[in-house]
């Protein structure tokens, strides 16, 4: 095999792992450290205003925000099947439990315990009531989620 020969396959080889390379990336959308190009996962990156309900999938959702000085809202009112995403934005894990503290006994399903720093929890909401919760490391901090 001559130079020209063995310089026309490396070009070639080269400019196939390039195509690969670029190929792969094109259509797919830059996701954050942790999160999946999942279709559901795009749509989830605007994240939702705390407190304020979207629709993703035809699914009814609602963000509440943890941070060191409390949940925000504190206080949500909803619909029955409702999806209910508290989002940590603090420093240090949160740990969501049911009233009353230290029992977490009021609404189990609501014990979704702890979750760091840029990560999340949620709960759908199917049965009409109200349902008191607080960040058990942190019991002052409190919230509610009130169904309709």
């Amino acid at each position: 095999m001559n130079n020209k020969t063995l310089i026309t396959i490396i070009v070639v080889l080269i400019i196939v792992v390039a195509v690969v390379m670029v190929g792969g990336k094109i259509g797919k959308k830059a996701t954050a450290p942790g999160e999946t190009n999942t279709p559901q996962a795009q749509q989830q990156t605007q994240q939702p205003q705390a407190g304020k309900e979207t629709t993703i999938n035809n699914e009814k959702i609602i963000t509440i925000v943890a941070t060191k000085s409390g949940f925000d809202p504190k206080t949500i009112t909803i619909k029955a099947d409702t999806r209910v995403i508290w989002v940590n934005n603090g420093d240090e894990a949160v740990v969501v439990a049911s009233a009353d503290h230290p029992t977490h006994q009021v609404y189990p399903p609501l014990n979704l315990g702890g979750f760091e720093k840029g990560s999340s929890v949620q709960l759908v909401f199917d049965k009409s009531g109200t349902y008191k919760y607080h960040d058990h490391l942190n019991p002052d901090n409190t919230g509610t989620v009130v169904v309709e």
